[in-house]
């Protein structure tokens, strides 16, 4: 991850380490829910000197471990970071506070967090020490990457994924009842991957009685 040239455009860099960021953040799906998945960039122009991502619930977040690499080369630096920092007491300390003493001169933040414990209240912490605040870059992104958390804080609900395998002309199963196998290898990972970053795992009935699945995430 790096540009090496002093040329490129502020704005292509900033895309290119909020890239970085958003690539860093996937790492944690499927250990970090109900939270969300977060990465942050520490950069001085082309030059990445920290990066992070949260890794798991309930330990430290993407900016801490990004704050680590980079020590006190992030004193002028900007921080590219893909959900707005926490600034309230969680099962981890506010991640402003670090900020605020780790003094970058510059936060990239892709989307404001609808917590209501932070919810723009991170941005206007660290806007009043008199960081350079930046909201906005790469949001569609952002969002798609954390949609099932959003969804759940901006409405209640809960993300749901329907999953079902079935033949080329439409049937789950032959005329005894018979399944297996209609999906592949391939496509009974990604069932397994899914399974690993949801909460519950609904079935019908019929599938229950017959079947008796696991289950599982394996």
């Amino acid at each position: 991850h790096a540009l090496g040239a002093p040329s490129v455009p502020p704005m292509e860099l900033d895309h290119w380490h909020m890239s970085r960021a958003l690539e860093l953040a996937v790492r944690g799906q499927g250990f970090v829910e109900p939270n969300p998945m977060v990465g942050c960039v520490i950069a001085r122009g082309a030059e990445l000197i920290g990066e992070g991502w949260h890794h798991r619930y309930g330990g430290p977040h993407a900016e801490i471990e990004a704050l680590r690499l980079a020590g006190s080369r992030a004193a002028g630096a900007t921080m590219y970071v893909t959900l707005e920092p926490c600034c309230h007491q969680g099962k981890t300390p506010p991640c402003t506070e670090a900020i605020l003493r780790a003094a970058p001169s510059r936060v990239v933040i892709a989307q404001r967090d609808p917590f209501p414990e932070v919810s723009g209240k991170g941005i206007t912490r660290l806007e009043a020490a008199g960081i350079t605040v930046d909201v906005g870059l790469a949001e569609a992104e952002a969002r798609e990457l954390n949609a099932p958390y959003l969804k759940l804080v901006e409405t209640g609900r809960p993300w749901v994924i329907a999953k079902w395998a079935m033949t080329l002309d439409g049937k789950l199963a032959t005329r005894t009842g018979e399944s297996q196998w209609i999906s592949g290898p391939d496509s009974r990972a990604v069932v397994h991957q899914l399974r690993g970053r949801v909460d519950a795992l609904v079935v019908g009935r019929g599938t229950a009685d017959h079947d008796d699945p696991a289950l599982t995430a394996r």
